[in-house]
């Protein structure tokens, strides 16, 4: 993480540098790859401005606060910062979603797959199977141009589903 404090009618001073610093290095949590921090302090009469800028490895955020005093601007800002990041983070969190959960298998099903090719679960899809008829289920087939149908039979109140064949025709699967 790489922080740079500018000063912008302003005299430069090492201790506003140091408190800025020092304020901005805890957002290293809330990075996974490098990340820079811009700070440009200024004064514009009696108005002090804090201005953050934050670029990283899909990060990026901006803040700006004007204070009476210039360290007080710096809290106010980082404050900022720290919610927007805090935010992002969740975002993304919450985008990638926990994934899948497989359930370990017991160890006498796995003693019997030995030598073989065990296939897991990639995308786990619940599918509500809606009770209709066959030709319903052969017509919602077509109309969402989907590899196959499960349904719930209305005669029978069993489910069924309803697929394409590698040769072009449908195919139905009773149990």
């Amino acid at each position: 993480m790489h922080i740079n404090v500018t000063f912008r009618r302003l005299e430069s001073s090492d201790e506003l540098r140091e408190y800025a610093e020092q304020r901005f290095s805890k957002l290293k949590k809330y990075a996974d790859g490098p990340m820079d921090v811009n700070v440009v302090l200024s004064v514009e009469k009696f108005r002090q401005t804090a201005e953050v800028v934050i670029s990283g490895d899909g990060i990026r955020a901006a803040a700006k606060e004007e204070q009476n005093e210039m360290r007080a601007a710096i809290d106010l800002v980082s404050d900022k910062i720290f919610k927007q990041l805090k935010k992002n983070r969740e975002k993304m969190r919450s985008k990638r979603g926990a994934g899948p959960q497989l359930e370990p298998m017991p160890e006498e099903s796995v003693s019997a797959f030995e030598g073989e090719d065990v296939f897991r679960v990639i995308h786990p899809e619940k599918i509500h199977a809606k009770p209709m008829s066959v030709e319903e289920a052969v017509a919602q087939l077509q109309v969402l141009d989907r590899d196959f149908m499960m349904f719930t039979n209305a005669d029978t109140n069993v489910v069924n589903v309803v697929y394409w064949r590698q040769d072009g025709t449908l195919g139905l699967v009773e149990p």
